[in-house]
């Protein structure tokens, strides 16, 4: 009765995926059949479909060789293979653009806290009890002969239904710290409460210095990941009450204006959305706010810790007070002509201007925030409709030799436009013929 039972409830599982992504489990399901291994439904996507939430990638585990049946699959299907042969896994890209990890169910073993893992491969059960929480140590079983068997050793459906999360065993957050941010990260997106022990466990495994043992690479994705929830302030905030920021940098705080700032970006996120079709990495940029009243020290610091690309560092070094001075004086000089505007945005990267509308809007004069937002958008706005007719063959035409004065005097052209003193490329050829002649 209570394998049918499990059944039943699995089936009910999945039948809320896409009837595409259900016939494409059941040809995989026969498919391991006929290779002679078990197939299983695992994790993340199983504590979805429970929540009633829309499921991301698949995660699939095999009870055999996960990346030998992953290759197996791509050559059938046509889909582009992506292995990782140290932790028996593989992800699998297929034609549509659908991504499905599959992975040998394997056991785990730590050198040392917060090291990589060692796998073996290991049972299903075994491969469950590895996990994070409970809520993501449940399967489903896809072979024809067990299509639909809800596997849940460890009461990750009673976690569920009573939004708890709890982890598996004492060593959890010991043996992989990173499994802190998640729960904070889980706990928010899902609405979860953390069980007692697993609270004490986390709240004990914060005071150590585990974190500090984790990579680079393996700290950041968990932080951007954390920025990177629907509404993260609540994170962050919890990021400071644990004292987990000194593991970005020492001197990192959390402070009033800072949080702030946080609590409006959304509201300046939107208006970004509004104003360019330029993309946004949204999770630096709150990682940005973080770091907003931040000095440069601690700024380059972070950037540092974290191994951010050369690219990144460049952006996140705009963090403090260069968007600091900008948001300043769009809001507190009452005439500022557009072409100072726009040199106080020049090199600007989205993230920074999105971080400066947001700056501006955690001020406290009303005022002030409208005209920072008026600023910006008309700045924005006629930036993209400006443009120097004068090249620099017409200044050499108008007997200026080439060198540095080129760029002086276009960028001085380019100001006049933007500020309304010439309209017309005729009144322009003027002005240039001006300048040139007092640059001889």
């Amino acid at each position: 009765m209570g394998a049918m039972t499990n059944r039943r409830m699995g089936r009910s599982i999945i039948d809320r995926l896409p009837r595409t992504t259900i016939t494409l489990l059941r040809r995989l399901g026969r498919l391991a059949d006929a290779q002679g291994v078990a197939l299983y439904l695992v994790g993340g996507v199983v504590r979805d479909l429970l929540l009633g939430r829309k499921p991301g990638d698949l995660d699939l585990a095999v009870e055999g060789d996960g990346p030998a049946f992953a290759r197996l699959v791509a050559k059938r299907y046509g889909a582009s293979l992506v292995p990782y042969e140290r932790f028996g896994t593989a992800r699998l890209i297929f034609v549509d653009g659908r991504k499905v990890d599959c992975a040998t169910t394997r056991r785990e073993s730590y050198a040392q806290p917060a090291a990589l893992p060692e796998v073996q491969p290991a049972t299903l059960s075994e491969d469950l009890y590895r996990r994070d929480f409970t809520v993501n140590a449940m399967a489903i079983g896809l072979n024809p002969d067990r299509w639909g068997q809800f596997y849940d050793p460890y009461g990750g459906r009673r976690d569920v239904r009573s939004k708890t999360l709890r982890v598996l065993h004492e060593g959890s957050f010991v043996d992989d710290p990173t499994r802190i941010f998640r729960a904070i990260r889980f706990a928010q997106r899902f609405g979860f409460c953390l069980e007692p022990a697993t609270l004490k466990l986390l709240r004990a495994a914060s005071r150590t210095d585990l974190i500090a043992r984790l990579s680079g690479p393996r700290l950041r994705n968990e932080i951007l990941l954390l920025v990177g929830e629907r509404n993260p302030a609540e994170q962050i905030h919890r990021l400071a009450q644990l004292r987990l920021l000194r593991f970005l940098h020492p001197r990192l705080r959390l402070g009033a204006r800072a949080a702030r700032v946080i609590t409006v970006l959304p509201k300046a996120l939107r208006w970004w959305s509004e104003q360019s079709r330029q993309p946004i990495d949204c999770p630096l940029v709150y990682l940005m706010a973080l770091l907003s009243e931040s000095d440069a020290a601690v700024i380059h610091g972070v950037s540092e810790r974290l191994q951010f690309s050369s690219a990144q560092s460049r952006v996140v070094d705009w963090a403090g007070a260069k968007t600091s001075h900008a948001a300043k004086m769009l809001v507190g000089r009452k005439f500022l002509r557009m072409s100072q505007i726009y040199h106080l945005l020049e090199g600007m990267p989205a993230e920074a201007m999105a971080l400066l509308a947001a700056k501006g809007m955690a001020g406290k004069s009303g005022q002030g925030v409208r005209r920072l937002a008026r600023r910006l958008a008309q700045c924005l706005s006629q930036t993209r409709r400006v443009a120097v007719a004068t090249t620099g063959h017409d200044l050499k035409r108008l007997g200026l030799a080439p060198g540095p004065r080129y760029a002086d005097i276009l960028a001085r052209l380019f100001d006049a436009r933007l500020d309304g003193e010439i309209r017309t490329d005729a009144e322009e050829r003027t002005l240039a013929g001006r300048l040139v002649d007092t640059s001889r």
